[in-house]
């Protein structure tokens, strides 16, 4: 079958390849003939566009440009009329530009061989480029002659203003004169020359303010030269008669003598070489010139005109011609496309049509025998006849294809008779797993009728097998399971969809309830399959990891989850319900307890206060752990804020009585922060912030006490943020100093060190204390950073003192618990090259409380680099003796409280003794901190104090002043005996 399928094949193979060489031969030619057509017509196209197009192009371009070159010679001639100079501020390139436009067109026609268009184009270009540049040079003259007109112009009537001023004096003199003798005709003849004189003159100035541009005079002709000239002859007329006339005519002499001499000067600017007239008839030249230049401006124009109409219709006129070349090209390359194109179409239709009658039908039969034979179950189709008696590759096919279908249906009948003994052996097996499974199962049909259960099902409801037979309805299966104890839990599922849960009590047994989780499905038949299962077990320990999800281990009460949950149920409920109150409560002292006896001892200690909240105040309202030491308390219905006192005092009472918890009596105390809603906020954040923020006011105002939430307390959070922030970028910025005050040794009368003692000058607020920023970095961690920054600056700074004097750098317990510090140590030492015998450090007993023996491990460490260790604030905690015997101090500084009233107060003395009485014994240096009086001196000097520091000695200074302060003797600076 194989074989023939491949016989088959080949030869269609081969009848394919002849019929596709066929076709490719035809397309071939076509394509052929289509290339030939395409060339000719791309030639066609590429003459007409890539030669006539673009001489008639270059030759409009031209004919533009020639436009362009006459408003030029416009702007040009204009230009050189006014005489200002103006002609160098037009643009030189658009003249070039236009006449290299017409070379390219030139340049072209040379291409073209038209060499009569292109030489008389040359010349009418030369022509044009040497009359722009003769009129250039007229304009240049021109604009000379017009400024050295202007300037002489200028004098002229200067000189005429100062004539004409002298001579009104003069008239003014000669008519004082004749008024005081008007018998004296002499002084009336001098009187009519000086008039005659000044009407000259104010004709001549009269004449140049009208013709004050050279081209006026120019237009106006000889006219104005004529009678400036006449009025000058007048003049000199007039002069020669005033000194021939003798004394009984003559003007006074001084006088006379200037206007004779301004008078020549006067006609030599206007008559002489370089004088007004002699640049008027210079320019007057050069205006003929302008004027020859025009007309040959003009005629080049013309020149340019004729030959680029010559050219444009030389253009124009090969351009039609070629265009009609291109059109009849086309048309015979579009009746030629049609004739190749119709020749493969017929011919293709043509082997369509054969192809059709021979291969087409016949598939086309095969395929439908093919198609009722998947249509139908039955493998006994008969084929085509028709098929059957091809001789050809298609008949063969239909041969072997029915020869497959006959062996299939014989292979059929055998699978069914082996397949149905495989069936009767799996639905055995299938029947043990339906018994065997751990589940009950439980199948009706779509009448709602039994089909079958297993086992399972019928021990789980205490059935006996008469009451399950097949056919019976599944509601009275139902109803006989209800009378043996089983039950809906109504609106209860197993958390799927289509399951539901039953409980079920056994027979005899009341308290023995189990659990049944049923799951149904439809079967494809529209019955019902359900799953039955005892889930008891699992649901004991579901409500068993539900109950420590939300309720504390140790004291059995509920959780910080579970006063969130109930928090804000109670909330959404507070349209139908009285003001939710929430009491927020923290342990003072515990983490104390914890230190000193042990977190055995603190466990026992949480289960007996929860047990003292829960005997006394359950009545008020649900009690929370929601921490380690921290309470809550849910309390509706008491609005009146002196119930809420009260209640909250007696939490405090109760909380506060002592406890004896292996011996041990404990005392504790509790700070609680009241908050309501919807006074003090809306949802459960809200009234866990501001109650925890009345809280820790609690704590601040000195423990074991109760705050209401108030706004302000949220402004005091807020400005401790800002303050934090501010404080970063005051650390980053640089903006911390150090500030260092001197100790003064009682025995040496010297000073022997110096503490250094941070300070922050805000740029806004001012010098900020201490006592406010270094708890907001303690708080926050950032004093690990600061620590670092002040070690680092305080070495740095010490080694420009002396030698013996030592600097003390203060340690926060932060520093300890962060375990930087001894890192931070070796680090300033290397940076700063200090001596570590030069270097003390300042610690509180709060740091010897927190992890007390990873923190003396760390002081060890320091301690044996040769570095200082003293206690701070001595006297004000509550263990400090304990740590003096655990750890041997180098120094002890006595606290400034005790120092303030040492005078005045017994129980100061007592302490200040003590301290000086235990450093003594112990060999350490005691240390008294806060001197501000002589008389203080001389008392802790009686004691035997080892140093002193305060402001008697000196205030803390800049590192600058340090220097100069040892250098300086002092009062207090003396040995003391």
């Amino acid at each position: 079958m194989i074989y023939h399928v491949q016989s088959i094949t080949r030869r269609l193979k081969f009848k394919a390849m002849v019929a596709l060489t066929a076709i490719v031969s035809i397309i071939a030619a076509v394509g052929w003939f289509g290339v030939n057509l395409s060339n000719t017509v791309f030639t066609s196209v590429s003459v007409t566009t890539e030669t006539h197009l673009p001489l008639l192009t270059k030759t409009i371009s031209a004919t533009n440009a020639m436009y362009d070159l006459n408003t030029s010679s416009l702007n040009l001639l204009r230009a050189c009329e006014a005489a200002d100079g103006s002609h160098r501020n037009l643009p030189e390139d658009h003249v070039e530009k236009d006449l290299l436009t017409m070379t390219k067109l030139s340049d072209f026609l040379g291409m073209l061989g038209l060499s009569e268009h292109q030489r008389k184009l040359k010349s009418a270009i030369m022509e044009s480029r040497s009359a722009f540049e003769d009129l250039a040079n007229i304009c240049d003259i021109q604009t000379k002659l017009q400024q050295g007109f202007s300037k002489q112009l200028k004098e002229v009537l200067e000189q005429a203003n100062v004539m004409l001023g002298q001579l009104e004096l003069e008239k003014a003199s000669h008519n004082s004169a004749v008024n005081l003798n008007k018998e004296s005709w002499v002084y009336v003849e001098e009187l009519v020359l000086l008039e005659l004189i000044t009407s000259e003159i104010k004709h001549i100035v009269q004449r140049l303010r009208e013709h004050s541009h050279s081209a006026a005079l120019v237009y106006s002709g000889n006219n104005v030269v004529e009678q400036n000239e006449i009025s000058l002859e007048r003049l000199n007329k007039y002069l020669n008669a005033a000194s021939s006339n003798g004394p009984s005519v003559q003007i006074d002499t001084e006088l006379s003598h200037d206007i004779f001499t301004q008078l020549y000067e006067f006609s030599n600017a206007l008559s002489s070489r370089n004088g007004l007239h002699d640049i008027w008839r210079r320019t007057n030249l050069f205006y003929s010139g302008t004027s020859i230049t025009r007309l040959a401006i003009s005629r080049t124009g013309l020149a340019l005109s004729s030959v680029l109409s010559g050219v444009e219709e030389e253009a124009r006129a090969r351009y039609q011609v070629a265009r009609q070349s291109t059109y009849d090209t086309l048309e015979q390359s579009k009746q030629s496309l049609i004739f190749i194109t119709a020749v493969p179409v017929f011919v293709l239709l043509g082997l369509g049509i054969l192809l059709s009658l021979r291969l087409i039908q016949p598939i086309e039969s095969l395929t439908k025998f093919v198609l009722r034979l998947r249509e139908s179950e039955e493998l006994g189709q008969t084929m085509p006849e028709a098929l059957l008696v091809r001789k050809d590759e298609l008949g063969t096919l239909a041969y072997q294809f029915d020869a497959l279908v006959t062996e299939l249906n014989q292979a059929r009948k055998r699978l069914l008779d082996e397949s149905e003994e495989k069936i009767k052996t799996q639905l055995d097996r299938l029947s043990i797993a339906f018994e065997t499974i751990p589940e009950g199962l439980c199948m009706t049909d779509a009448k709602g009728q039994l089909l079958l259960c297993n086992e399972r099902f019928k021990a789980l409801y205490e059935l006996h097998k008469d009451e399950v037979q097949q056919g019976t309805p599944f509601r009275d299966v139902l109803r006989i399971c209800n009378r043996r104890g089983a039950k809906l839990i109504p609106n209860m599922s197993d958390g799927e969809s289509r399951s539901y849960l039953y409980e079920k009590y056994r027979i005899g047994a009341e308290h023995e309830k189990r659990i049944i989780s049923v799951r149904t499905a439809e079967t494809i038949e529209g019955g019902l399959i359900s799953v039955h299962d005892d889930i008891t077990q699992r649901k004991q320990q579901q409500e068993q990891i539900e109950h420590l999800a939300y309720h504390d281990t140790l004291t059995h009460l509920p959780n910080r989850r579970l006063f969130l949950d109930d928090c804000q149920g109670l909330i959404r409920e507070s349209d139908h319900t009285p003001e939710l109150t929430v009491f927020f409560m923290d342990l003072d002292l515990f983490k104390k307890v914890n230190d000193t006896l042990g977190h055995p001892i603190g466990d026992q200690l949480l289960v007996a206060v929860s047990e003292r909240l829960k005997s006394n105040f359950s009545a008020y309202g649900q009690i929370y752990r929601v921490g380690g030491d921290e309470f809550a308390m849910l309390i509706q219905g008491i609005e009146d804020i002196s119930e809420l006192q009260s209640l909250a005092q007696k939490i405090i009472g109760a909380v506060s009585s002592p406890y004896v918890i292996q011996k041990n009596h404990i005392l504790i105390g509790v700070s609680i922060g009241i908050s309501r809603a919807p006074i003090d906020g809306i949802d459960t954040s809200q009234l866990m912030k501001s109650a925890d923020l009345a809280m820790y006011h609690s704590k601040e105002e000195g423990r074991n006490q109760y705050s209401f939430f108030v706004p302000e307390m949220s402004q005091a959070i807020k400005d401790k943020r800002e303050m934090e922030m501010q404080l970063r970028d005051a650390l980053s910025n640089g903006e911390l100093e150090l500030a260092y005050q001197p100790k003064w040794g009682f025995r040496s009368g010297e000073v022997e060190g110096f503490e250094a003692l941070l300070r922050w000058p805000h740029k806004t607020r001012g010098p900020i204390s201490p006592a406010d920023f270094i708890p907001i970095a303690e708080e926050t961690g950032l004093i690990v950073e600061i620590g670092e920054w002040v070690l680092l600056h305080a070495c740095m700074e010490a080694m420009h003192w002396p030698n013996d004097i030592e600097v003390s750098v203060n340690v926060s317990p932060i520093q300890f618990s962060a375990k930087s510090l001894l890192k931070d140590v070796r680090s300033a030492l290397a940076q700063s090259g200090l001596p570590p015998e030069r270097l003390e450090l300042e610690i509180t007993e709060g740091a010897l409380m927190q992890d007390t023996d990873a923190n003396l491990e760390i002081l060890e460490a320091i301690r044996e680099m040769g570095i200082k260790i003293a206690l701070d604030d001595f006297g004000t905690g509550y263990s400090s003796l304990g740590y003096i015997r655990r750890f041997s101090f180098d120094r002890i500084k006595i606290d400034k409280s005790f120092i303030n009233d040492v005078l005045t107060s017994k129980d100061s003395q007592a302490v200040v003794q003590a301290v000086c009485g235990i450093c003594a014994n112990l060999n350490i240096e005691s240390v008294a901190e806060g001197i501000e009086e002589q008389i203080q001196l001389d008392y802790l000097n009686k004691e035997g104090c080892s140093q002193a520091q305060g402001y008697l000695i000196a205030k803390p200074m800049k590192p600058e002043i340090v220097s100069e302060f040892l250098e300086r003797p002092h009062r207090y600076l003396t040995k003391t005996s």
